[in-house]
């Protein structure tokens, strides 16, 4: 029979959902009873009874059975607890009351030499008894010696002694050898943490293990999670030196790399200051590597940050490397790579990649010099909407000063070719001085960069890039104003021409948005201005007899001369300026080119646009 006492560890059934649905129901109806035509009311009824009358029967023989059991199971067990439980106290009382015997033997013994002591341990029926001192012991007879076993066991405890001193004497040497290499451990030691003060490294302990010292080599402007890595435990090697252990993130020094790619092909790239893992150079250039390579991490991870914005400027982000357009069909990367897979060896000229480089970083260190003097001023009114973080500017003054210095670029090529067309037709052309901001050439500030400028590039590069140029045209001066701007309302570079004629009261202000625009509308104004020149030369057009413009706004002359009317047409375009005329029905064409100047007419004559009208158009009177 098992034990009523015994308790199941099985799990309560868990009851079927589906056992109450009606198709479930109806399946379990046709298995057992066959049909729904077998099943009547009398049927179910004699079923019933049926089941009824067994059950009864069962149940009553089954609990009579189990009660028998049950009882016959109790008895038994009690009398077996009964009979273990004698079992015990017997044993126990034994063991009592040998330990009792034992210890009045025991205390009746001491009490001759300590009574006072032996009165709390000895039983008050012994204390009544017998009288403390009665029982005692000695020795009554000590073995002999003789002379010899005496003078060896004297020899013995004599040689334990000897044996005992020396040990303790070696003992002592060895400590004090110890403590002189601690000693020159400790000094050697201090002295470096010494030394690392001196030269300007914040010393301080281990936040959460006070027993050890740190040293800051981090920026506490930076972000917290670079800022959190910029904290090195200073500790002490077996030969008394300094180890840098920068926790479990540092995973190597890492520099930041910038090359040039032209076509996908690197030509320069930057030079780059070797950093070493041997932890046996000197303390501050460690520190000085883990700085600059911490540095150079926060910077790449600003720049992956900012290159997200800055899709629409061109700026990619392929894995580790960013890059963004220069020049031409050239472009520059910037990735970072492990310092032990730097190589010595530089590609082509390092000029600009060093250039960007330390621009980069100088954006950088002024970005932590913004963050301190917000730090320091009051706080912002407390709000539930949580602190955004900002994005550094860091890619974008580089955007926008090469950007405004391929404007520039264009706009001296235009002009460079509008005075070559010019001077070969001899029309006037003067070209003034220009007022160029300092930040108008991209290659030349970044190429000057000096210990003197450092403190001014960031704010000339953060502002925007504004550029004048002023040309006299004939009877026209233009002025060609470029502003440079990514951020907003500008987002790109703008070109103002300021045109006011010689005749003209007020000066025309148009804004465009590239270059060929103002190429466009410049060529106009050249060609419309000399017309208004030829009008005013005598030596041209004589005493300009019927000749009048069209239009203001054609540069066009015409004439009725016996019946026919005659033409001066002037074009200018990015191929030069062109002069048509058609005299007596008679068409000709002249041609002075810009910077490609080679019309074989024109060299051969090497004439002007007005004495070309002088000499082959001398009917004009």
């Amino acid at each position: 029979m098992a034990d009523p006492h015994l308790i199941s560890l099985r799990a309560w059934p868990s009851q079927d959902k589906t056992a109450d649905s009606l198709p479930y129901l109806i399946a379990r109806i046709n298995e057992q009873k066959g049909s729904f035509r077998n099943v009547t009311e009398a049927s179910l009824e004699e079923e019933i009874r049926a089941k009824e009358a067994g059950e009864s029967n069962d149940t009553a023989e089954s609990e009579t059975k189990d009660v028998g059991e049950e009882s016959q199971g109790f008895e038994a067990h009690g009398d077996a607890l009964a009979t273990a439980r004698e079992e015990i106290i017997k044993q126990v009382g034994t063991a009592y009351t040998a330990s009792s015997h034992a210890l009045d033997f025991v205390s009746l013994l001491l009490s001759k030499h300590n009574p006072k002591v032996v009165e709390a341990s000895i039983s008050p029926y012994i204390k009544e008894t017998i009288p403390f001192g009665s029982l005692g012991a000695e020795i009554m007879q000590e073995p002999s010696r003789s002379d010899a076993e005496k003078k060896t066991e004297d020899l013995v405890g004599l040689g334990w002694r000897l044996q005992s001193l020396t040990r303790s004497a070696d003992s002592l040497l060895a400590s004090a050898s110890r403590l002189e290499q601690e000693m020159e451990h400790e000094t050697t030691y201090w002295q470096q943490i010494l030394s690392v003060k001196e030269k300007g490294w914040s010393i301080c302990r281990i936040p959460g293990d006070s027993s050890t010292l740190g040293v800051r080599f981090g920026f506490a402007e930076a972000h917290a999670e670079f800022r959190d890595r910029g904290l090195a435990a200073l500790r002490r090697n077996t030969c008394g030196n300094i180890d840098l252990d920068r926790g479990p993130r540092w995973r190597g020094d890492k520099q930041l790399r910038v090359r040039l790619l032209k076509s996908g092909k690197p030509t320069a790239t930057n030079e780059h200051q070797m950093i070493s893992d041997d932890q046996n150079q000197p303390l501050t250039d460690l520190l000085i590597g883990a700085r600059n390579s911490l540095f150079d991490e926060e910077l790449h991870h600003e720049l992956s940050r900012e290159s997200r914005n800055l899709f629409n400027q061109g700026v990619r982000s392929v894995g580790n490397a960013i890059c963004f357009p220069l020049k031409d069909d050239s472009e520059v990367e910037v990735d970072l790579q492990p310092a032990s897979e730097v190589d010595d060896k530089l590609v082509g000229d390092s000029t600009i990649p060093t250039a960007i480089a330390m621009t980069l970083r100088i954006l950088l260190s002024h970005a932590h010099g913004e963050n301190h003097h917000r730090r320091s001023q009051p706080p912002p009114p407390i709000s539930e909407a949580p602190a955004s973080r900002r994005v550094y500017p860091l890619l974008r003054p580089l955007l926008e000063l090469n950007q405004h210095d391929t404007a520039i670029k264009a706009a001296h090529d235009l002009l460079r070719n509008l005075s070559c067309m010019l001077s070969a037709a001899k029309l006037p052309f003067t070209p003034e001085d220009e007022e160029l901001s300092p930040t108008s050439a991209f290659t030349s500030l970044l190429t000057d960069l000096k210990p003197p400028i450092f403190s001014s590039l960031p704010s000339r590069l953060m502002r925007p890039h504004h550029t004048s140029m002023v040309a006299q045209l004939p009877s026209t001066r233009a002025t060609l104003d470029i502003h440079t701007s990514t951020s907003a309302p500008t987002f790109g570079t703008t070109f103002q021409l300021r045109t006011l004629a010689d005749s003209g009261p007020l000066p025309q202000i148009l804004q465009f948005a590239t270059v060929d625009k103002v190429a466009k509308h410049l060529f106009s104004i050249t060609a419309l201005g000399t017309i208004a020149y030829l009008l005013r030369e005598e030596e041209a057009l004589g005493r300009r007899e019927g000749w009048r413009q069209v239009s203001p706004y054609l540069p066009e002359l015409v004439r009725r001369n016996r019946g026919r009317k005659d033409r001066i047409t002037i074009s200018v375009d990015g191929e030069g300026l062109s002069m048509e005329c058609v005299i007596d029905k008679k068409p000709k064409s002249w041609q002075w080119r810009g910077q490609d100047d080679d019309d074989e007419q024109q060299q051969q004559s090497g004439k002007g646009l007005v004495e070309v009208l002088n000499e082959s158009l001398g009917v004009i009177s």
